[in-house]
């Protein structure tokens, strides 16, 4: 509770939890909760716990989109804002242009080659030159690095910078759609409830910028099976984009198959200047 009291005052703290405490007990009493019940419940929790799979718990109840849509609910103009997620890694790759964010491997070979660009502009249309994109994805069967062990450690994932004129392009595989973990006791939650697992296809993109607030969102893509039914409800049609095959420009690319191209344009809000005391 002491972290809970450094992130929120005092005055909110004392507000929101008895509200909290009281839903908690009008379900209890709605549905007479049994004791029995209840310590399932607690068991339940300290699990997810002990599994590190809070965040994954908030995700599939779609208490992240939630609260993500409700701090980010003034900023309009600009790229929406997304859930993080719990697979995110600390310190992930610095990628030197041209940026590709993975190394082959094992499996990679039946995967499509993806090139993802556009511009990352303020909220007047200005470039940002100085902006840092950090990108991860799934590989090209919808498996992390951190689970599937044919990839190399942090692949599809990386930092990287823009041009001067705020454009950008990263090298990377056309994501699938995957399931969020199941063998923990969220996904038995979800199995017991009849809730699906399954995520669309999509890429997590953190922009940064000096002067600007910090974006974190997610790029999904036309006709994908689960765009309108993710099991975490983060989908939101300005982050679709549409897939463009190419037959032409292969060797020019270096490669030796057909590609596909998207093209994502980030806007950063301006950040709010410091009141001077």
């Amino acid at each position: 509770m002491a972290d809970v009291a450094k992130k929120v005052s005092g005055e909110r703290l004392v507000r929101i939890l008895p509200e909290a405490i009281r839903a908690i007990h009008e379900v209890i009493e709605k549905h007479r909760v049994t004791e029995e019940e209840w310590l399932a419940v607690l068991d339940f929790l300290t699990e997810v716990g002990k599994q590190d799979e809070f965040v994954l718990l908030s995700d599939v109840t779609k208490t992240s989109v939630l609260v993500d849509s409700i701090t980010h609910e003034d900023e309009s103009g600009v790229t929406p804002s997304d859930v993080e997620g719990p697979l995110y890694r600390e310190d992930p790759p610095w990628r030197e242009k041209p940026v590709k964010i993975y190394e082959e491997y094992e499996g990679a070979e039946k995967g499509d080659v993806l090139f993802v660009h556009g511009k990352v502009t303020s909220t007047d249309g200005a470039p940002i030159s100085g902006a840092v994109l950090d990108v991860w994805q799934t590989g090209p069967d919808g498996g992390y690095d951190i689970w599937d062990e044919r990839q190399p450690d942090y692949n599809f994932r990386g930092r990287f910078g823009v041009e001067e004129d705020g454009s950008y392009e990263f090298q990377t595989m056309v994501p699938k759609p995957y399931t969020v973990p199941t063998d923990g006791p969220v996904g038995r939650l979800l199995e017991a409830t009849g809730q699906h697992p399954w995520r669309p296809a999509h890429i997590h993109v953190i922009a940064e910028a000096e002067g600007h607030e910090t974006l974190t969102t997610q790029i999904f893509f036309s006709d994908d099976p689960y765009l309108e039914n993710d099991t975490i409800g983060a989908v939101k049609p300005p982050l679709i984009r549409p897939l463009k095959k190419h037959e032409d420009e292969i060797a020019r690319r270096g490669l030796d198959a057909p590609f596909y191209n998207c093209e994502f344009d980030i806007t950063l809000k301006p950040a709010t200047p410091a009141v001077q005391s």
